[in-house]
């Protein structure tokens, strides 16, 4: 699976303008390098809306970058003391989605609570080098988020 020194990365994901779009990426991340692979440890979503919507989400592998939203920044290593840059670009509010690798779990997410989910080691999804996971909406429903996505960074 991945070597003990794999990087483990946080990225926060804040004020995020989800689209009114059947189809629209949450977040995504893509690797952006052909060395490593990518370990899902977790991620959580909030959404400000005040009545009880329910949204369909998809979680999945992710074998391109979408557009039509944002690339975000923040992405820190979990351990300071390392100088190297994470790997993964994390997007939010794509309106034209990633290349789709599979999906690998769905929810009805009622919006007035947290949707997330924590992988045990043993459990945690791995992407093929060069490619990533993301988290899709496919219910046409707008809506502002925030929260944050975790993952290890380790070599093939």
């Amino acid at each position: 699976m991945g070597s003990p020194a794999g990087r483990i990365v946080y990225a926060p994901i804040a004020g995020v303008s989800m689209p009114s779009d059947a189809t629209a990426d949450i977040w995504s991340f893509d690797l952006n390098a052909t060395t490593h692979r990518a370990r899902l440890l977790g991620f959580e979503v909030t959404s400000d809306s005040i009545v009880a919507a329910l949204t369909t989400l998809s979680l999945g592998f992710a074998t391109g970058a979408g557009s039509g939203g944002n690339a975000t920044g923040g992405a820190q290593n979990a351990d300071d003391l390392q100088t190297t840059t994470p790997l993964g670009i994390l997007r939010t509010a794509d309106t034209t989605v990633g290349g789709d690798g599979g999906r690998i779990m769905a929810w009805q997410w009622e919006q007035l609570g947290p949707i997330g989910h924590i992988w045990t080691p043993e459990m945690a999804p791995v992407c093929l080098a060069g490619e990533g996971f993301s988290l899709q909406q496919l219910t046409a429903d707008a809506w502002v988020g925030s929260g944050w996505v975790c993952w290890e960074e380790f070599e093939v």
